[in-house]
């Protein structure tokens, strides 16, 4: 079965608040009726100091979503773990997941902009040891066990709500295998994949592992002439990617694209794709393991009545074409 995923991140290139609002009312409709046509999951991260309206708390916005839905799957693709407080986050995740019965799945990583850290007072270079900190305390709050914070009340989800720790290297496997949590990679990433098995292996747990796969799909916009939405809407996707890119001289993620100026070199890249309905089905049917198909419908403050074309194209022609 094909796994549908919405993404939302609520940004836009001046982050004027109504501006803001138009994106957050139109990213709740367009989940509703994604869940009530076959989509899965929406997705949603965290990013500060960035002028943008850049989504800021994911756990907050992972809420919205599911009080608004009732199977949809949140998955917060990352909680920048060190720049919050381990028993509010602990706390926090355990209201949702309560409420939503175990529809938010969080995975927290490190981030890697020195500039968030300094916007909330936080020691950037100490962000290997706060993440340690951080996940050892929310399972001690989660299990009980921790007499300095009963503040917690129980989780829906047992033996604690699901936790996923992110990242790109071989630090971010040691860390999960040492917490028994489950691994998820930022980019396809096999030799890391390889290094946590072994280390789950020799604890005697079983590995879980979340990896992008080998072909990169990238972010899909639904449109029936694509050159044409390259012309008429690609300085959106311009915007984000431009922006995205500008915040690591690296490829930290599937979608960094550091250095990128152009339209030309987004398209070339493949991380943003515009495909006719019969371009995605056909690649579909082609594979014998897609992985995900991820759709990012306000990419970059794309007007609403666009993104509801593109949702829609998939909810109304692709996904019952598939089965």
């Amino acid at each position: 079965m094909l796994l549908t995923v919405l993404r939302f991140n609520f940004a836009s290139p001046h982050g004027d608040p109504r501006t803001q609002s138009k994106l957050l009312s139109a990213a709740l409709e367009l989940a509703q009726w994604g869940e009530s046509h076959g989509v899965a999951s929406v997705s949603v991260d965290e990013h500060h100091a960035t002028g943008h309206g850049w989504s800021c708390n994911p756990i907050m916005a992972a809420a919205m979503f599911l009080a608004r839905t009732t199977t949809l799957i949140a998955s917060v693709d990352c909680a920048l773990g060190p720049l919050w407080n381990p028993v509010r986050l602990a706390e926090d995740i355990a209201l949702v997941d309560n409420m939503s019965r175990g529809r938010l799945h969080t995975t927290v990583g490190l981030g890697y902009r020195a500039a968030e850290y300094d916007s909330l007072g936080v020691d950037f270079s100490r962000r290997g040891n706060l993440m340690d900190s951080l996940i050892e305390r929310m399972l001690s709050v989660w299990s009980g066990t921790d007499s300095d914070a009963r503040v917690c009340t129980g989780t829906w989800t047992r033996p604690h709500p699901p936790l996923y720790v992110g990242g790109g290297a071989r630090v971010t496997a040691r860390r999960a295998a040492r917490f028994r949590l489950p691994l998820s990679l930022a980019d396809h990433l096999p030799d890391i994949a390889a290094y946590y098995r072994e280390l789950c292996s020799d604890i005697g747990i079983t590995p879980f592992i979340l990896m992008p796969g080998p072909i990169n799909r990238g972010m899909i916009y639904l449109h029936e002439d694509p050159e044409r939405a390259w012309a008429d809407l690609g300085e959106h996707i311009l915007w984000e990617a431009v922006t995205y890119g500008e915040w690591s001289t690296d490829q930290r993620s599937l979608m960094h694209l550091p250095g990128v100026q152009t339209l030309d070199e987004i398209k070339a890249s493949g991380r943003y794709r515009f495909l006719t309905p019969e371009q995605l089905i056909a690649e579909v049917r082609k594979s014998d393991h897609y992985g995900p198909l991820v759709m990012h419908p306000l990419v970059g403050g794309m007007p609403v009545d666009e993104a509801w074309k593109s949702v829609q194209l998939l909810t109304d022609v692709v996904l019952p074409a598939l089965g």
